[in-house]
């Protein structure tokens, strides 16, 4: 027998989400606010109903528990249009193939269940004692929770309230670590848990160009630490130009600063890009060239009397050498990943001090 808890009981706390789709019987978490859902890009509000960086917490005494939720396959990152690519691995939802739930219990990684098309997710023979659950949720797929089964006579409470720094991520496909085989192993997530930070990822895959209406939602939302990966997407989807991009960044930064005054914000310019280091896109960009506005634009910044907001090169944290491990030419694989959260969370772990 199972005891059915509702998505919306007070016992299951969520992390990560920006807002909340909800009904009597359904929870659906999302990276944006759901009341401006209308004034994104289209592209961008399919990027952000992924359900990257979340989780969903409780504690329990059950030794199965069965999450009841509609996960549908992408047909997007499913279909043909999308290939495998070789070195990442046959388990890597980006080629076509699949997404996963990661379970930690009491920190500690546990298991990993697939999550593409599926109504059910069953993680099972757990430990017969009171237990802190924590699923990572797909990162590459929409989550809508319909309920929890537990096993009759066993008990649920909710986790501990957090005290947690909250950690705002916002930047690109490679902030939103789509190439890493399972959600916990992206570098926003590996940083996260080493340094016992609250994650929220606003990572969109081909999306960070600069919204301002992306800068008033950081704005609002508490933070006490902010990174912004930044330059490649702009670059490649050629977005941005010499005029309008350093602009641009000073006035997203400036958007955030209005209710976020001394909050430490990182901003770290684009990785490597074997192809596109020299390549000059259609607006007269190349990737060296976003870098070097990305430095002056963080240098007026200071100059003008910000001094709490820090620039990190791209090329020192993932570098020429590591070319191998971005397959694609666009996305790390998930040892790639590892790379650049060895690269970013000793800067991060300074500005928390």
């Amino acid at each position: 027998m199972r005891k059915f808890i509702s998505p919306n009981d007070k016992n299951i706390t969520w992390t990560g989400a920006i807002s909340f789709d909800t009904t009597e019987d359904s929870v659906h978490p999302t990276r944006i606010q759901t009341k401006d859902r209308t004034l994104y890009d289209s592209g961008l509000v399919y990027w952000a109903d992924m359900s990257a960086g979340m989780t969903l917490s409780f504690q329990t005494t059950s030794c199965d528990i069965e999450i009841l939720a509609d996960c549908p396959a992408d047909e997007y990152l499913a279909s043909d249009t999308i290939s495998p690519v070789e070195g990442w691995g046959s388990g890597n939802y980006w080629g076509g193939a699949e997404a996963y739930a990661d379970l930690y219990v009491d920190g500690i990684y546990a298991d990993s269940q697939a999550t593409s098309g599926t109504s059910s997710i069953l993680f099972s023979e757990l430990a017969n004692e009171m237990k802190l659950v924590q699923i990572w949720l797909p990162h590459l797929a929409s989550f809508t929770l319909r309920g929890i089964n537990i096993e009759e006579g066993s008990e649920i409470a909710q986790v501990e309230p957090s005290t947690k720094p909250r950690w705002i991520a916002y930047g690109s496909s490679i902030t939103q670590c789509i190439g890493s085989v399972r959600p916990s192993d992206g570098w926003t997530s590996i940083i996260s848990r080493s340094l016992n930070l609250e994650l929220v990822s606003m990572g969109y895959g081909g999306e960070a160009h600069l919204d301002p209406l992306l800068a008033c939602t950081i704005r609002d939302e508490e933070a006490d630490v902010i990174t912004i990966d930044i330059g490649s997407v702009p670059q490649v989807r050629n977005t941005l130009n010499q005029r309008t991009f350093g602009p641009g960044l000073m006035a997203f930064i400036k958007i955030i600063r209005e209710k976020h005054p001394t909050t430490p914000i990182l901003v770290f310019s684009p990785i490597y890009f074997e192809d596109r280091e020299d390549t000059v896109n259609n607006v007269g960009m190349t990737m060296k060239m976003m870098r070097t506005e990305i430095e002056k634009a963080i240098k007026a910044i200071n100059d003008a009397g910000d001094s709490n907001t820090h620039y990190k090169n791209g090329l020192e944290i993932f570098k020429p050498e590591h070319v191998l491990l971005m397959p694609d030419f666009r996305h790390p694989t998930t040892e790639g990943y590892a790379v650049i959260a060895e690269g970013l969370k000793s800067e991060i772990k300074k500005l928390m001090i």
